[in-house]
C-alpha cells in the first residue's frame, strides 16, 4: 500500500529513514521476538486437496509484487515464492522506459535482470516518467511511453496514488487521475490490451484524526505522510475514488484492475456495485485481506463468488532492503520463514471457515479475521485462471518436460507403466483463442524421451465422445472435426514455421503431417505408433503415443536440448478447442504461441 510521491523518472520516491527504497509501513513497538512468535502460529491444514496441488505445481500468480531490481532481490523473491507456492510474480514496479545512463531504461534493466536470473517466473508493468507533464505535447508523450512500454515487453501499466494526493503542477496543484491529459494514457493501454493496475486513495482511517483513538494509529504515527486528513491539502477520499470511476466510465476498452480490493475494502456494498457497474474494472486483494476480513464472512462469500470472474489474488509482497508484508513498520525485520507464514494465512483465509484469528499484518490493526471458505471452483479463478486470462499475452511461455526413459516399451493405452509416475504433467486447459479456462474438461499430458522415441502420454475427461464411423484402417483428413488431442513439435526453434502436426482421436484414429513455409505435407509418415483406451466408468480417454526420434529430427536431443511444442485437444460436445499454450488467435498454428519442451536426466 506503500506509494510514491514525486515525479522523478516516474520511478517511486519513498520517505522511509531506514533506506531510500524502502517501503510500506510500520508496526510500532513490535520487536524481532515478536515476529518470531508470530510466524510460528500455524494455519489450518491447506497442504491437502485441489489448493494444495495448485500451490505444489506453483500454479499461483501474485498479481502484485515490489521488487527491487538487484539479484539478491529477486533470489529472497523466488525462494519465498518457492516456499509458499507461488509460481508467477507479477512486479508493478517495472520503471519507466525513459533511457538513462547507457541509452538503457529502468525498465530495461530490470526485466532483463529477472528474465536471466529466473526466466519464467515474473512479468513486469511499466511505469510513467511525469517529468514533462506541464510541456504542451506531454499528452502525446505519454502515449508514446506506453507504446513503447508494449514494444519493451510490458505486462501492464500501473499508476499510483500518487495522482490525487501528492503529484503537483508548475503552479503546485495537484494532479488529478482524471486530467484529461491522461486519457490519451488509457486510450493507448486499451488499444494494445495492457491492463492497468490502478491505485487512488487510501483507508479511510487515513482520513480521519490523526491521534491515538484513530485505529490505524500505529501504521500512521510511524508514517506521518500517510494522513490525508487535512482538507486544505487533500481531496476527500470520496473525490478521489469518484475521479477514478469517470476515468473507467470514459475508457470502455481498457481494463481496470483496481488494486487494494477496488480501492475501497471498507465498503464491501460499494465494490460489489462498482464491479456490477463497470465490465472493464476488476479488483485485486493486496494488502487488503486484514480489512476485507473485517465483514461477515458470509457476505464476502457472496460477493467473491458472484464476482469470481473479476477478483484477482495479490498481495503487495515487496523485497527492497528488507521484506514488507503488505506493510510493515521500521523496527520490523521479516524473515524468509515469516513470508511463508504471510502467503499461508491468504491461502487460510480464502480456503478454509476459521473465524477470529489473527491476520497477517499486524499493523494494519488490532483485529481478527473471518476465512470465507471459497469453493475450488472460485479459488482457482483468483489464484491463476483470472491472472492468466488478462495476462494471456505477456504470460512467459510454459516449459514442460520430458523424462529420460531407461527402457523402451510398446504403447498400450493403459499408462500403468512405472516411469509415467516419473513424469511431471501439464494441463491443456485453456480454450485456445481467448485463455478462457475450462477446468472441468482439464487434460494433463505428460512427456517421456528415449534416444529412439519422444513419448507422450493424454487423460482426457469427457461427457460424450464425438468420433468417425466406421473406424478409417487409413489416415482421415479431417480427423480434427471430431474429437482428438494433439501435439504439434518443432524441433528447430530457429525456424517457427517448421514443425510436425499429431493428432490421435478415441476410435485409435491417428494422423500426422509436416508444415513448412510452402505448405503442409499430408502423405508425409513419421511411423508413430498409439494405443487407446475408454474408461466410459470413469468418463476418461487415455492416449499413449510414441514418436520415432529419426522422423522428429536428424539431431538427436540429448539432456538440456529444447524443442518448441504446443498440445491442444478438440472436444466436439462442449465446443471446445483448448490448449495448452493458448494460441490467442483463430488457429492452433500460431507457432509464436508454442511452449518448450526441455528434454531431462542423463
Amino acid at each position: 500500500m506503500a506509494e510514491s510521491d514525486g515525479v522523478t523518472g516516474g520511478m517511486k520516491r519513498w520517505r522511509f529513514p531506514f533506506s531510500p527504497a524502502g517501503v510500506a509501513g510500520g508496526l510500532l513497538g513490535m520487536v524481532l521476538a515478536g515476529w518470531a512468535v508470530w510466524a510460528r502460529e500455524e494455519p489450518a491444514d491447506i497442504t491437502k486437496g485441489q489448493s494444495g496441488q495448485w500451490r505444489s505445481e506453483k500454479r499461483v500468480i501474485d498479481l502484485h509484487m515490489h521488487i527491487d531490481g538487484t539479484p539478491e532481490r529477486f533470489d529472497r523473491a523466488v525462494r519465498i515464492m518457492d516456499q509458499a507456492g507461488v509460481g508467477i510474480g507479477v512486479n508493478l514496479s517495472g520503471g519507466t522506459v525513459i533511457p538513462g545512463e547507457g541509452g538503457i531504461s529502468p525498465f530495461e534493466k530490470v526485466k532483463a535482470l529477472a528474465d536471466e536470473r529466473y526466466p519464467g517466473r515474473f512479468v513486469h508493468y511499466m511505469n510513467l516518467d511525469y517529468a514533462r507533464w506541464d510541456e504542451p505535447d506531454f499528452s502525446a508523450r505519454a502515449a508514446e511511453q506506453i507504446e513503447e512500454g508494449h514494444r519493451l515487453g510490458a505486462a501492464g501499466f500501473k499508476e499510483y496514488k500518487r495522482l490525487g494526493l501528492f503529484l503537483k503542477d508548475k503552479n503546485q496543484k495537484l494532479i488529478s487521475i482524471d486530467d484529461a491529459r491522461l486519457d490519451a494514457v488509457w486510450a493507448k493501454c486499451g488499444e494494445l490490451g495492457l491492463p492497468v493496475s490502478v491505485h487512488v486513495a487510501d483507508p479511510e482511517a487515513f482520513w480521519k484524526a490523526f491521534d491515538s483513538n484513530n485505529e490505524r494509529w500505529k501504521e500512521l504515527k510511524d508514517h506521518r505522510n500517510w494522513w490525508f486528513g487535512d482538507d486544505a491539502k487533500f481531496p476527500k477520499r470520496e473525490e478521489l475514488l469518484e475521479a477514478l470511476n469517470r476515468v473507467i466510465e470514459r475508457h470502455p476498452e481498457t481494463t481496470f484492475v483496481c488494486v487494494h480490493f477496488a480501492n475501497n475494502a471498507e465498503d464491501l456494498a460499494w465494490v460489489d456495485r462498482m464491479l456490477d457497474k463497470y465490465p472493464n474494472m476488476m479488483a485485486d486483494l493486496a494488502a487488503r485481506i486484514p480489512e476485507i476480513g473485517r465483514h461477515a464472512p458470509e457476505e464476502v462469500r457472496r460477493v467473491f463468488t458472484k464476482h469470481a470472474n473479476r477478483i484477482l489474488f495479490a498481495t503487495d509482497f515487496m523485497v527492497y532492503d528488507r521484506l514488507i508484508l503488505g506493510s510493515a513498520g521500521d523496527d520490523e525485520r521479516p524473515t524468509d520463514d515469516d513470508g511463508a507464514t504471510f502467503y499461508n494465512k491468504c491461502w487460510r483465509w480464502l480456503e478454509t471457515n476459521d473465524r477470529d484469528w489473527a491476520h497477517m499484518t499486524p499493523i494494519q490493526g488490532d483485529w481478527t479475521i473471518s476465512a470465507i471458505g471459497l469453493p475450488p471452483e472460485v479459488t482457482r479463478k483468483i489464484y491463476f485462471d483470472n491472472a492468466r486470462r488478462l495476462l494471456a499475452k505477456s504470460l512467459p511461455l510454459p516449459v514442460m518436460t520430458a523424462t529420460r526413459l531407461a527402457a523402451d516399451f510398446a504403447p498400450d493405452g493403459k499408462l500403468d507403466d512405472a516411469a509415467w509416475a516419473e513424469a511431471t504433467p501439464v494441463r491443456v486447459e485453456y480454450r485456445s483463442g481467448d485463455a478462457v479456462a475450462l477446468p472441468a474438461l482439464s487434460t494433463t499430458v505428460r512427456a517421456m524421451w528415449s534416444d529412439a522415441y519422444l513419448y507422450l502420454a493424454y487423460e482426457s475427461p469427457f461427457t460424450k465422445l464425438n468420433t468417425f464411423t466406421p473406424v478409417s484402417p487409413t489416415e482421415r483428413l479431417g480427423l480434427w472435426d471430431n474429437d482428438v488431442v494433439e501435439a504439434f513439435v518443432g524441433t528447430d526453434p530457429g525456424s517457427l514455421k517448421s514443425y510436425s502436426e499429431y493428432e490421435w482421436a478415441p476410435t485409435g484414429e491417428q494422423l500426422d503431417l509436416k508444415l513448412d513455409p510452402t505448405g503442409k505435407d499430408f502423405p508425409w509418415s513419421s511411423g508413430m505408433e498409439s494405443a487407446v483406451t475408454v474408461d466410459e466408468t470413469a468418463k476418461v480417454w487415455r492416449v499413449e503415443v510414441r514418436i520415432p526420434m529419426k522422423s522428429l529430427t536428424s539431431t538427436p536431443p540429448r539432456a538440456g536440448t529444447k524443442w518448441r511444442i504446443n498440445l491442444f485437444r478438440h472436444d466436439k460436445e462442449h465446443g471446445a478447442g483448448l490448449a495448452w499454450s493458448p494460441a490467442l488467435t483463430g488457429t492452433f498454428h500460431t507457432p509464436k504461441r508454442f511452449g518448450w519442451i526441455e528434454f531431462t536426466g542423463p
